[in-house]
């Protein structure tokens, strides 16, 4: 085999994107200050036997912020996020795995509903052209994934954490991708019961939005999630996962910052 052959058999694996994504972390920290922790970090989740391997933990500069990135090389496509409510075009809200250890115990780990920059579009649907339809669409299974790994870190972390030291730790999932990012936005009654095809549909191509859907295959309602009606149980079975363009990557860690308004509860 031929050196050619030999890096076309290395270029369709995923692992020179992440190595450069790593770097290209490393070049711009000083703009944006995140680093990286971890790179091929091994995680199990036990709560639904969920393992394997995150390909980037990062860190902000304060300690605080914990960014777990599941990276994903495509060649030329588009990822399509539908959006059928204007409302979703502009969203600051988040669901972060949250830890906090004050007065030798913790006082909060669990989800938490979260404010935060930067403002994107928000989506539960994407189409990936080509993909088999009657398999299950690829961003919910990596989402899954990356949703487990969030949880399965953060368990690690509490595991490991010193019994004499604060802590204050916001986990969060963030998919880095080749593929262009797409919005498709659309009035709902628009959409032809006929053949099931939407009507006057405006594309827009984004450098990071929100993915967010039940992803996880179980969930937990901690005590500090109210549960109520309909809208709580389908509120309380999401995951945000944010989903970004590689290039788009800097910009993305130098936006990146919490509302501290939203934290006033656990702080």
């Amino acid at each position: 085999m031929n050196d050619d052959k030999l890096s076309e058999a290395v270029n369709r694996s995923g692992f020179p994107l992440q190595i450069g994504l790593e770097h290209l972390i490393n070049e711009t920290r000083g703009s944006h200050g995140w680093k990286v922790i971890f790179s091929e970090h091994s995680w199990k989740n036990t709560t639904d036997g969920c393992s394997g391997f995150i390909d980037l933990v990062l860190e902000d500069q304060y300690g605080t912020s914990v960014l777990i990135i599941e990276s994903k090389r495509v060649l030329e496509t588009s990822w399509i996020f539908l959006i059928e409510d204007e409302r979703q075009l502009q969203r600051r809200h988040a669901k972060s795995w949250l830890l906090r250890y004050f007065d030798n115990r913790f006082t909060y780990f669990g989800l938490k509903e979260l404010t935060l920059e930067p403002t994107t579009p928000q989506s539960q649907y994407c189409v990936v052209d080509g993909q088999d339809p009657k398999s299950k669409p690829m961003l919910e299974r990596v989402g899954a994934d990356v949703v487990s790994s969030v949880e399965g870190f953060a368990y690690e972390e509490k595991e490991l954490h010193l019994k004499d030291r604060e802590a204050f730790r916001m986990y969060f999932g963030v998919i880095v991708t080749t593929a262009k990012l797409k919005v498709c936005s659309f009035n709902p009654a628009r959409i032809s019961i006929t053949d099931g095809k939407i009507q006057d549909a405006n594309f827009k191509e984004v450098p990071y939005l929100r993915f967010r859907k039940q992803l996880a295959s179980h969930y937990e309602v901690p005590e500090h999630y109210a549960v109520g009606g309909y809208r709580e149980i389908s509120s309380a079975k999401e995951s945000t996962v944010f989903v970004v363009n590689a290039e788009a990557l800097p910009r993305f860690l130098r936006e990146f910052e919490v509302d501290d308004n939203s934290l006033r509860s656990v702080v």
